[in-house]
């Protein structure tokens, strides 16, 4: 009986892990889905990879807005913002190494240099003339490195909610909160690869994107070990850089306009006074003119700035003002 009991056991296990894999392998597959309205392309980089990006085309001659996404997020965290940008406009949507159907190709070990060279590649295929380059939280540093590398094709920068490199040296509220990603970041992809995407607490975790049209699709990246594997390779290197004080920022020759979630620098003061420094790394120095400056978005946290059926048009409307001033810029 105690045989037959355990025999019983075995298979139940058997029958749940096999479910929660399956699911696994589909969430996979949903996450990578292509985005009806958007072109799809595929470029190989330098670095080896297969990186795909993601075209609106606009009204001919019309400026270009690229987009590049924080950490476990890709293009499909911007689709809410696109839907509220001016159509007229062209803009670029870009999934890093690992993300979606973007492929890690490169055979070293993972470091910055990696995606900024790919972002850098990226830019050199899908922009004709100039763009304004936009990033949110990592993405937004990457973006950072990645103007200071082309000048002459970025002619603006905007950071949503950016990470700085020394944020985990300046605030003690941004590392007790980096502690807890880094435990998570660690241990979900092999408990994503091995089912466990089915006891996510999606409504508590996409709760930020609740009247969003894109909350499901969001979901499917969630529960995708493919992502999870990507963001833990890059928090890896995140983290440890970070902790390390990073290094300085580039003195950029562009405009650079910062929004903050309110969330994040009324949480952590420290963050505020970081978010200045990147406005001040611009060709203004901050003071507000040409595009340069720091704003805070009343309301909203570090998800819900792009992921909100609140937040996104005012997300939307902060990078149309950035675009116009830079607009201003060149013709003065």
């Amino acid at each position: 009986m105690n045989s037959g009991f355990t025999r019983m056991t075995l298979g139940a296990l058997a029958a749940a892990g096999a479910v929660g894999v399956t699911y696994q392998l589909y969430a996979d597959a949903r996450a990578k889905r292509a985005t009806g309205h958007l072109d799809h392309r595929q470029l190989t980089c330098a670095s080896g990879n297969i990186v795909s990006y993601h075209v609106r085309e606009g009204a001919p001659g019309a400026d270009t807005l690229v987009l590049d996404a924080g950490l476990l997020s890709s293009s499909l965290a911007w689709l809410l913002v696109l839907d509220h940008l001016d159509p007229d406009l062209r803009v670029v949507l870009y999934d890093r190494a690992g993300y979606r159907r973007s492929l890690r190709r490169c055979a070293e070990d993972y470091c910055f240099e990696e995606s900024v060279g790919d972002l850098v590649d990226v830019l050199g295929a899908a922009v004709d003339g100039d763009c304004v380059l936009a990033g949110h939280s990592l993405g937004g540093y990457l973006a950072h490195r990645a103007a200071a590398r082309l000048p002459e094709t970025v002619r603006g920068l905007v950071l949503i909610d950016p990470m700085h490199p020394r944020q985990l040296r300046e605030s003690r509220t941004q590392r007790a909160g980096a502690n807890n990603t880094n435990l998570t970041v660690r241990l979900a992809p092999l408990s994503i690869q091995c089912g466990g995407a089915l006891l996510l607490d999606r409504r508590s975790l996409l709760s930020y994107a609740d009247g969003s049209p894109y909350r499901r699709a969001l979901g499917w990246e969630l529960s995708s070990a493919s992502a999870w594997r990507a963001s833990r390779r890059e928090w890896g290197y995140a983290y440890a850089f970070m902790l390390d004080g990073g290094r300085p920022l580039d003195t950029l020759e562009v405009p650079v306009s910062v929004l903050a979630a309110e969330a994040t620098v009324g949480d952590a003061p420290e963050q505020r006074a970081l978010y200045e420094e990147y406005a001040r790394s611009g060709a203004d120095g901050g003071s507000g003119a040409d595009g340069g400056s720091s704003e805070t978005l009343a309301g909203a946290s570090h998800l819900s700035v792009l992921g909100s059926a609140e937040h996104a048009p005012r997300t939307a409307a902060h990078l149309e003002k950035a675009l116009a001033a830079t607009r201003v810029r060149e013709a003065a």
